[in-house]
C-alpha cells in the first residue's frame, strides 16, 4: 500500500489563506455595513464574499488531500469531508485543468479534483499507470 499526500506547505498556506482571508472579508464587512457605501459596492462585496465562502468552505474541503493506493487495486482519495474510493482499472484518466493547480481524476462513477501538489507526483502517476494500462495521462 502507497500513500501519498500533498505537500505540507500547501496545507498551512491553504488554512492561512483561509484565516487571513476570513478576517479581511468579515472587517469590510463590517466597514460596509457601519459606513454609508454606495449599493452597488455592497453588492459588489456581497458577491465576493459569496465567492469566498463557496470556495474555502465548500470547494477546497472536497478536494483529496490523500490518496492511498493498494495492493488489491483499490485507490482512495480522502478529503475533509470523506472519502471516495475507486477500483484503479475504473480511472479513466488524469488531466490537469486549466490553471494547472488541480488534477482531474475521471473514474467510472464521476470525477474527483486533487490539488496538483502532490509529493511524488510522478511516482503516483507511475503507479496508477501499472495498475490501469488504459489509464490516460493528459497535459502533464
Amino acid at each position: 500500500m502507497k500513500t501519498y499526500r500533498v505537500s505540507r506547505l500547501y496545507r498551512w498556506s491553504r488554512f492561512g489563506a483561509k484565516v487571513i482571508l476570513t478576517i479581511v472579508a468579515g472587517a469590510l464587512y463590517i466597514a460596509a455595513v457601519t459606513n454609508p457605501t454606495p449599493l452597488a459596492l455592497r453588492l459588489l462585496l456581497l458577491a465576493g464574499l459569496l465567492l469566498f465562502g463557496w470556495l474555502f468552505y465548500v470547494r477546497l474541503p472536497k478536494m483529496a488531500t490523500e490518496i492511498t493506493v493498494a495492493d488489491d487495486g483499490w485507490v482512495s482519495f480522502r478529503s475533509r469531508k470523506g472519502t471516495t474510493r475507486v477500483q484503479a482499472t475504473d480511472i479513466r484518466s488524469i488531466a490537469r485543468s486549466l490553471g494547472r493547480r488541480t488534477l482531474r481524476v475521471q473514474h467510472a462513477g464521476g470525477q474527483v479534483q486533487v490539488p496538483n501538489r502532490f509529493r511524488k507526483l510522478v511516482d503516483l502517476l507511475l503507479t496508477m499507470k501499472g495498475l490501469n494500462p488504459a489509464l490516460e495521462i493528459r497535459g502533464f
